[in-house]
């Protein structure tokens, strides 16, 4: 699977579940991008469950994409991954990335990979540390998604420097992640977080406007996500400052710098 379409299609799905009630539920289901419809992302539910939170799936994602990072061979090349998702040790779901897995109760008597491409697996446990568990490909459906709201423009400006790419990457996500808890309608405080990871910080300025439109997490969303998509085609990454607009108002900026 190529590093650069894993992300972005991981960045869509975690914009679309943060813009939604993300203390709400989803039941099973494949996610892919118009852009990118390959790798597909899947969710699946054990046998006992019908729905799983979108908070629990958002985090998956980030430690998915993080263990990834870590472990991909060659650089820039993913392999099809399964991780099984645990809560205080209970298996809540599964999340597959280019491939389509069934939930199955006995996963660890399941080994046989005959036919099919090399896939590294984990067992991602959201309340602790991963580890490794075999599970079994099957076939891929498709759910497109919306792109980046027509109504936002983004302004991009290059700093000078370089950052580390997966560190980059990385801090996006979890400046996404972060974003996603409050309501998507939520104002963004002058006193929002300064997100690090790695040796890559962020930090978010809105603009103190009189009137709408304002900065919320659901626009700041959305800028994060143009983002990505911008740093991917450039293939470049450094410092860059995020102006954004919304109706040709302008509503804040973001800034990825390093530490």
């Amino acid at each position: 699977m190529s590093e650069s379409a894993t992300f972005i299609n991981v960045v869509h799905f975690i914009k679309d579940l943060g813009q939604r009630d993300i203390d709400g539920e989803i039941g099973p289901l494949d996610f892919r991008t118009p852009r990118y419809p390959d790798p597909v992302i899947g969710i699946r539910l054990p046998a006992y469950e019908t729905t799983i939170k979108r908070e629990y799936v958002m985090w998956a994602l980030v430690l998915a994409m993080q263990y990834m990072c870590a472990t991909q061979r060659p650089p820039g090349i993913f392999h099809w991954s399964h991780f099984t998702l645990l809560f205080h040790g209970r298996e809540i779901g599964g999340l597959s990335f280019g491939i389509i897995v069934p939930m199955i109760e006995n996963a660890k008597n399941i080994t046989n990979f005959e036919n099919t491409p090399e896939k590294i697996t984990a067992r991602a446990d959201l309340s602790s540390d991963t580890n490794l568990i075999p599970q079994q490909a099957n076939q891929a459906a498709n759910l497109p998604t919306d792109l980046t709201d027509p109504r936002l423009s983004v302004i991009f400006t290059y700093l000078g420097g370089s950052l580390d790419k997966d560190d980059l990457l990385t801090t996006l996500l979890c400046v996404m992640a972060g974003a996603a808890l409050p309501s998507s309608e939520t104002r963004v405080p002058k006193w929002a977080p300064l997100w690090l990871y790695g040796h890559t910080r962020f930090v978010v300025s809105p603009l103190g406007r009189p009137r709408p439109p304002y900065m919320t997490y659901f626009w700041l969303l959305e800028g994060l996500a143009a983002t990505a998509d911008y740093l991917i085609d450039q293939d470049r990454y450094g410092g860059i400052r995020i102006g954004l607009r919304v109706d040709r108002s302008r509503i804040g900026e973001g800034l990825f710098r390093h530490m």
